[in-house]
């Protein structure tokens, strides 16, 4: 019965869903993603060795695979596919071959090569959360739990003194980016029953409020300057404290109003607005989706206009800096996710 049952959701999530979505996705923004998903479908390695499913466009790239799959298959998911079903389903199973492989025996996702560090570690823990709660039980899913177990606990080992995250395991400078790539990590591992403890979310909860300045906008790092505060982190900051529950925080509103002045086609642009567009709008999606009414059905209409406007011929996204760094795929996989929030599938994505 169970099965049954389970095959049943299936269909849905797959077939029927789709055609039900928020009306906000409308037919420019559809051939968008349809064209930004294809493009990762042809960046992901398919020859035999250790980067196979793993997606990147060029060495320079390659350094950063564990953050880059991770947030490709995010993509894939967000349309409605999961491991080995649905029309992206190889692509998203190979990905998670390639990330399972990055485990080491301490729990941390990463290998020799690798860049993306803390950062790839977290993302990479939100992608195998997201999929261990769309999978039926299976021994697949048994080794994700695993992973999830020894990769959160790796996470919570090296939280600081402060209630922050470092670029490695067990740095003692902490910093704002990675904390709450970290918080959001153990949040989407403690919805699918990963034991998190309560002290732990509590510390970096009260990192990011003491990070917060009067005017709405977030440090890079507790105990910096205001000179510091950019709406990347804020929009990470807010985004972070949404996702703990804390809704109706002067923190959470104060932030709230501060990244409306950056209202996307209208508001302001300055350098770090533009050396981290991708990554400022990953959060800022999530923390507009999951703010008040009215917020989101101002930031949506927005964001989906620029996006649309940006992408390029081939499918994909990208800006100076970011690119520069870490390639297409990051920024392609980023933009297609914010398209596809209307869709409801990723429980990060969910209010």
């Amino acid at each position: 019965m169970q099965t049954a049952t389970f095959a049943l959701l299936i269909f849905l999530l797959l077939w029927i869903l789709p055609g039900m979505a928020d009306q906000a996705i409308t037919e420019d923004a559809n051939f968008a993603i349809r064209k930004g998903l294809e493009y990762l479908v042809r960046k992901q390695c398919l020859e035999p060795g250790k980067d196979f499913g793993a997606f990147y466009t060029d060495f320079e790239e390659k350094k950063y695979a564990v953050a880059t799959t991770s947030f490709a298959c995010l993509a894939f998911l967000a349309n409605g596919s999961i491991p080995g079903q649905g029309k992206y389903g190889k692509q998203i199973s190979y990905g998670l071959d390639f990330i399972l492989s990055c485990v080491g025996r301490n729990g941390y996702i990463s290998r020799l090569d690798d860049e993306s560090r803390m950062h790839g570690h977290g993302f990479a823990v939100l992608f195998l959360a997201e999929t261990y709660g769309m999978l039926p039980d299976s021994g697949r899913s048994q080794q994700i739990y695993e992973t999830l177990k020894k990769a959160t606990a790796l996470i919570l080992q090296s939280q600081t003194d402060d209630g922050g995250w470092g670029y490695l395991p067990g740095d003692k400078l902490h910093e704002g980016s990675i904390t709450v790539c970290e918080l959001q990590a153990l949040r989407s591992a403690r919805n699918v029953g990963i034991r998190v403890p309560k002290q732990s979310i509590d510390r970096a909860v009260e990192y990011l409020r003491r990070s917060a300045n009067p005017d709405g906008s977030f440090k890079y790092r507790l105990g910096m300057t205001r000179a510091h505060a950019s709406f990347p982190l804020t929009a990470a900051g807010v985004s972070s404290l949404n996702a703990t529950g804390e809704y109706d925080s002067q923190e959470i509103q104060r932030g709230l109003d501060f990244m409306m002045r950056y209202l996307p086609l209208q508001g302001k642009e300055d350098d770090y607005y533009k050396a981290f567009y991708f990554y400022g709008q990953f959060y800022a999606a999530q923390a507009m989706y999951q703010a008040p009414p009215g917020y989101w059905e101002k930031w949506y209409p927005n964001i989906r206009q620029d996006l649309i406007k940006r992408q390029r011929s081939d499918g994909s996204w990208g800006s100076n800096l970011e690119e520069q760094r870490f390639g297409p795929v990051y920024p392609t996989a980023v933009a297609s996710l914010i398209l596809q929030i209307p869709y409801h599938y990723l429980p990060i994505f969910q209010r």
